[in-house]
């Protein structure tokens, strides 16, 4: 199954700026969490090993400026960062969930598989940031919207953008006003659709990609078990 806890990752964009938090290493799919802007990876608190637990692999990373990560806090390179984030991490695990909260969720919008993100989860959606969506350029993906029925805000916000996104998606309410992470310790309920919703719809690529890169899997754990042999 993999280590209990974490260890630390960084991820190298093209640019040279790393991004930097922690991995569960698992064999399982791969689920990217990335914290909304002004928190870090802390923010997720028992999540991301609660979803480890089921058998995937956890990638969760501060964004540029954040926590440990280079650089400064810049709102408008998020689908930059993104998009080279996800190219590194899908080139070594294949196709990924890509989880995130509050106005981040915004830039989720815009990627999908051609990106290596064909499932997405959106915890109490807030895509306000940068004002109206061009919904001409948004990306299709399966999605799963996460939120609390007695928060008046983030549902505001998601009866704008649900009826408007593009591909699968299903709507999750839970009777909390909590928002984000806290949302879903508040309503256990919510974080077991997620697991569900991963087992069903990201399982099926991961397995996908697998069979595509069966030599090229082979290889690399043969050349990790020679150099731990010697």
């Amino acid at each position: 199954m993999g280590p209990t806890t974490p260890v630390p990752v960084a991820v190298r964009l093209p640019g040279g700026l790393v991004l930097r938090g922690h991995e569960w290493s698992r064999d399982g799919p791969a689920v990217v969490f990335v914290h909304d802007l002004g928190d870090d990876l802390d923010a997720w608190g028992s999540l991301t090993g609660a979803v480890a637990a089921q058998g995937f692999r956890v990638i969760s990373l501060e964004l540029r400026g954040h926590g440990l990560s280079d650089g400064d806090p810049e709102p408008g390179a998020l689908k930059e960062d993104m998009t080279a984030m996800l190219g590194e991490i899908t080139s070594s695990f294949g196709p990924v969930a890509l989880v995130s909260y509050g106005s981040v969720t915004e830039t989720l919008l815009f990627l999908d598989g051609g990106c290596g993100a064909p499932v997405q989860v959106m915890i109490s959606p807030l895509p306000q940031a940068s004002g109206e969506i061009d919904w001409r350029t948004t990306r299709p993906a399966m999605r799963l919207l996460l939120r609390g029925s007695l928060n008046r805000e983030v549902n505001e916000q998601a009866g704008r953008i649900y009826p408007r996104m593009r591909g699968q998606k299903l709507d999750v309410t839970g009777a909390s006003g909590e928002s984000g992470p806290a949302l879903l310790a508040d309503q256990p309920r919510l974080a077991e659709h997620m697991m569900m919703f991963l087992r069903r719809y990201l399982t099926p690529y991961h397995l996908s990609w697998i069979a595509d890169h069966a030599g090229q899997i082979e290889a690399a754990r043969a050349g990790r078990t020679g150099a731990e042999e010697a």
